[in-house]
């Protein structure tokens, strides 16, 4: 039955998504460091864990195309609890990931706020290269026009 073979899938896609978990946890750290070379090599081994979990997806897809639900529905009654376990774990896990992700990214943002302010502090604005009303020029005291309305 495709609950038998989904079991130990189900155990790895667990095991990478914990993975997964630890680095983005390592992630948030090293964002208030601002440790870029270890963000660096923190990307890779996440994009590492990443090809893994699209393989074991698409694994999965070829043992079977149920949703946990379905599955769960069609499974011998001693596997029933053990991938209800299994439903819940990955649950939790991708909830504190999708979390952390967004913190992380709260973070980034938070860095980049912070930079384009010290960028717009020590670069000045350059001076406004339209027109303007003729008091901004020197020419406001005197009446002086180029063209004679008159005519």
């Amino acid at each position: 039955m495709a609950s038998a073979q989904m079991i130990p899938m189900l155990k790895k896609l667990l095991y990478v998504h914990k993975e997964l978990n630890h680095l983005a946890s390592e992630k948030t750290e090293i964002l208030k460091k601002g440790d870029v070379a270890a963000l660096d090599a923190l990307f890779e081994k996440e994009n590492e864990h990443v090809k893994t979990l699209r393989a074991l997806e698409e694994e999965r897809n070829q043992i079977s195309t149920l949703t946990m639900s379905e599955l769960i529905e069609q499974a011998a009654p001693a596997e029933i609890q053990q991938l209800q376990d299994l439903q819940e774990q990955l649950k939790k896990e991708y909830l504190f990931l999708k979390q952390q992700n967004q913190l992380n990214q709260q973070l980034l943002h938070q860095s980049l706020q912070f930079v384009n302010m010290s960028m717009n502090m020590l670069i000045p604005e350059p001076e406004k290269l339209t027109y303007s009303s003729s008091k901004a020029n020197g020419y406001a005291g005197n009446s002086f026009t180029l063209f004679d309305s008159k005519a």
